[in-house]
Parts: structure tokens; C-alpha cells; sequence
């Protein structure tokens, strides 16, 4: 099946709940710091099957893996966070079962993580599932978010994106995936590099009468920005993702009115801005989107 790609099936067959299945293949995508991958798999324990898939191509993380038992596997190069996922799922997933994405600067113990499996097959029309997530200091963070679009961009321009977005997809960081729905729906878009990958699986989801949800009984410490130091090249990739995203499902005309509705609210929060660092960050959202996210990442050599 071609990467992203629906089958025939497009959506669940019933409302009832149904047996987890056990154990689900535990999907991690490295690059660098491997004092965070290490934590990681060492939180979750030896009792999963686990696939470490290195885009940083690290000795370190190789040693790691056969530390814990995991599954090493290394690509010829950097070859994005939905081409890696889709590796794993081809080669080491196991037949018919659930799939946990896990960012490797988030700890999930396992018995949160069969909490999430618990949550998940309650339903049979949920497609994914995410834990409540919470900073190293224990501060919550949001786990909801507004899907993208130019409806949802111009409810940014005023603030008010989350209250007036009608559809929502839950955080990447630690995401578990239905096998059915993966079977249904298809693997990861691999036109996204990096960010908006789970977003855009989670809107086909919603569209094919999946719905997605919160296991309100597990938790996971998510650092954040845990495998990047780069917030330039970071933005980067955000907003080329963005654009993709937008020209992907709304088209032409879609992605102008997410493009200027993103310019409007770039400058609304530099307005509001009270630090240099925030400033400049806005700053560098407005040449972006004047310029276009994906030119301005093509021009930077930051791979796509």
C-alpha cells in the first residue's frame, strides 16, 4: 500500500468494545540525544516489542537498543519522521497489531501504556489514543489541539483557534494507533519530513468516521523539543509542514487564506510580544510565511 493511502475499509464497522490486543509494536524514530532515547526505553521496559528506527545513525543508539532488547534499525539517511515510522511498520510490525508512536524525550511506564491500550479498545470506532502529558517538573501540557485549517487559522488571527475549531487531533508525542485503523487507512504521509505526519493520519481518521481520544488514566513526561537544539531549523520544518498540510486538504485557495491568516496572527503576537526571543520568533513566522514556509526551508538546505 502506498504510503498514506486508504484501503477499501475506510472507517470501523461497529461501536462496541473489543479485547486489546497484546502486546502493541512500540515505534521509535532517534535522532541524537541519546541520553533521552536511553530514559525512554528504559521507563517503558523489556516486556514490548520495541523498533528504535535511527535517522541520527548514532553507535550510541545501536548500543542502546541491544541493551534493552530493541529492534536496531538504521536507513541509508535522514529520511524523516514518517518515512522511519513507515519502515518500522512495514518490516517489524506485527501482523494486525496496535502500534505505539513514542517520541524518544517522553517516558511512559508500561502500565500506562496498558492503560492507553485499555482506553483505546473500549471503543471500537476510536482510532487513536494519547496519555495525559505533563512537563519533567509535572506542569500539564495540552494534549488537544485544533486541527489545521484555514477556518481554524483565521480563528487564530484573534486568539480564538481552540474555541472555534470544530475538529481536533491529539498530540504525537506519545500516540497509540489502532491496527484496524492502520490497516484501513494507511501508513504515514511521507510528503511530511516532519510535523504534521500524526495530524494529517489522525484528519483522514476523523473523515473516514473514526474518532480519536484521551486515556485520562495514563501519563507521560514529555520534555519537549527533546531532539532538537535548533530552533531556527525546527521552525523550519513546522511551517514547510504547515504548508504542505494546508495545500494537501484545502488547496490552492485553502493554503492563500491559511497563509495569510498565519502572516495576521504572526503579527499579532509580535505585537504582544514581551521578550527578544519570542520577537524574533514571530519575526522569523512572518518572512516565512511572505516567502512561503517550503521556499524558505529549500533555500536553508533543510531537508524536506
Amino acid at each position: 500500500m502506498t504510503p498514506g493511502a486508504a484501503s477499501e475499509s475506510s472507517g470501523p464497522t461497529s461501536r462496541t468494545a473489543d479485547t486489546p490486543p497484546w502486546p502493541p509494536t512500540v515505534v521509535v524514530v532517534a535522532y541524537g540525544n541519546e541520553d533521552h532515547l536511553e530514559l525512554c526505553l528504559h521507563t517503558l521496559g523489556p516486556d514490548v516489542p520495541i523498533v528504535v528506527v535511527d535517522n541520527g545513525r548514532s553507535e550510541r543508539t545501536r548500543g542502546i537498543c541491544e541493551s534493552v532488547g530493541a529492534t536496531y534499525v538504521r536507513p541509508p539517511a535522514n529520511i524523516g519522521f514518517a518515512a522511519a515510522v513507515n519502515v518500522a511498520l512495514s518490516e517489524h510490525r506485527v501482523p494486525g497489531s496496535d502500534v505505539l508512536l513514542l517520541n524518544p524525550d517522553a517516558r511512559l511506564p508500561l502500565s500506562h501504556l496498558i492503560a492507553m491500550c485499555e482506553e483505546l479498545h473500549h471503543s471500537s470506532d476510536l482510532a487513536a489514543v494519547g496519555p495525559r502529558l505533563v512537563d519533567p517538573a509535572g506542569a500539564a501540557q495540552k494534549e488537544f489541539w485544533p486541527v489545521p485549517s484555514p477556518w481554524s487559522a483565521l480563528a487564530g488571527v484573534i486568539g480564538a483557534a481552540d474555541r472555534l475549531s470544530r475538529r481536533r487531533f491529539i498530540s504525537g508525542a506519545v500516540l497509540l494507533l489502532r491496527g484496524a485503523a492502520i490497516d484501513s487507512l494507511g501508513t504515514l504521509d511521507e510528503r511530511f519530513f516532519l510535523y504534521a505526519e500524526e495530524t494529517d493520519w489522525q484528519l483522514r481518521a476523523l473523515k473516514a468516521g473514526w474518532r480519536v481520544g484521551l486515556a485520562p488514566e495514563a501519563t507521560a513526561v514529555h520534555l519537549g523539543g527533546g531532539t532538537s537544539t535548533d530552533p531556527v531549523r525546527r521552525e523550519l520544518l513546522f511551517d514547510a509542514s504547515a504548508e504542505r498540510f494546508a495545500r494537501k486538504w484545502y488547496g490552492p485557495v485553502g493554503w492563500q487564506v491559511f497563509r495569510a491568516a498565519s502572516l495576521l496572527a504572526a503579527m499579532r503576537r509580535l505585537l504582544m510580544a514581551r521578550s527578544q526571543d519570542a520577537r524574533t520568533t514571530q519575526r522569523r513566522a512572518i518572512t516565512h510565511y511572505w516567502r512561503g514556509p517550503v521556499r524558505c526551508a529549500q533555500s536553508h538546505e533543510v531537508a524536506l
